[in-house]
């Protein structure tokens, strides 16, 4: 049999010593934990169906019907983006119509009270560019904190004219 010296036992003992000491370390009250919540987006109207964003799109969505096509784009854009009598211009051109200039850009657009003093909107119905079919455009463009958000539901002028209304509800909540 070996003696014991107490020497040899020293490290065991100061181990299980700073096991228990640890021990009583975690059982202190811990902090409260704060749970944040992120708010969800709302969801579009039920007749918009996720559809993959275009350049420089940050969202689009398709919206098939009886009565025709159409797609609602939202994007984003640092600064001015281009200035409201040139994008104006550009939408009217891909309509087909001839551009504004300063003057009568005032009688083309409308105030959007929900999304802000700065806020613009512009109905306009042409023949698009790109397909030649009669096309309606309801655009809306608004600045703030150094970007430009522009909204856009476009395609045949009858399902612009029934989905319009579901469209400006949504854009306050849009981001």
């Amino acid at each position: 049999m070996r003696p014991t010296n107490a020497m040899t036992n020293l490290p065991r003992i100061f181990c299980l010593g700073l096991l228990v000491g640890l021990g009583f370390l975690g059982c202190e009250k811990a902090e409260k934990i704060e749970v944040h919540t992120i708010p969800a987006e709302p969801s579009p109207p039920e007749s918009w169906g996720l559809d993959s964003p275009f350049g420089p799109e940050k969202a689009r969505f398709s919206i098939s019907a009886t009565n025709g096509m159409a797609t609602v784009s939202l994007t984003v854009l640092q600064g001015d983006g281009g200035g409201l009598l040139g994008n104006v211009n550009r939408w009217r051109g891909q309509l087909g119509l001839e551009p504004l200039d300063e003057a009568s850009l005032g009688s083309g657009v409308q105030s959007v009270n929900s999304l802000g003093s700065e806020a613009r909107l512009i109905d306009i119905n042409g023949t698009s560019n790109r397909t030649q079919l009669d096309t309606r455009l309801v655009g809306v463009i608004v600045s703030r904190n150094e970007l430009t958000w522009f909204y856009k539901l476009m395609g045949t002028p009858e399902l612009v004219e029934a989905e319009k209304a579901g469209f400006l509800k949504y854009l306050p909540d849009w981001r």
